[in-house]
């Protein structure tokens, strides 16, 4: 049951952690072989991942410490704001997710999402 629901769950988020991570690097091959390095390091933590709360935030989480250590503050796209609501403006402007499935992608409720977005976008339009 444990790896079904890890395959299932590479299936499901390979393609979206892959083009997360190829617009942050600037790099659709190396994107790529970060996404199957992280999902690959995941199998061994899956039944801890599956006893959080979220699992799908506590890989978020991970995946994107792994992503930001390979980038640097540097490759960011939105500097300017925190990793959080970066992460927000990156998977609904730049990769063109839904709300409903950046937030899952995240392990987040839509609304907490939304609340996200939205204070992302107050601060990207706030006068320097």
């Amino acid at each position: 049951m444990t790896h079904v629901s890890y395959e299932a769950f590479c299936v499901k988020y390979r393609p979206l952690y892959t083009r997360y991570a190829a617009a942050r690097l600037e790099n659709t091959g190396h994107g790529a072989r970060l996404a199957e390095s992280a999902l690959a390091g995941l199998a061994q933590g899956w039944s801890e991942a599956l006893t959080c709360a979220s699992p799908a935030a506590r890989v978020w989480e991970m995946f994107t410490a792994l992503v930001e250590a390979t980038a640097g503050r540097r490759a960011q796209p939105v500097t300017s704001l925190p990793c959080p609501q970066a992460d927000a403006v990156i998977l609904r402007h730049r990769l063109g997710l839904a709300p409903e499935v950046a937030a899952e992608m995240m392990g987040i409720s839509a609304s907490a999402f939304r609340a996200l977005h939205r204070a992302a976008l107050r601060a990207l339009s706030a006068p320097q």
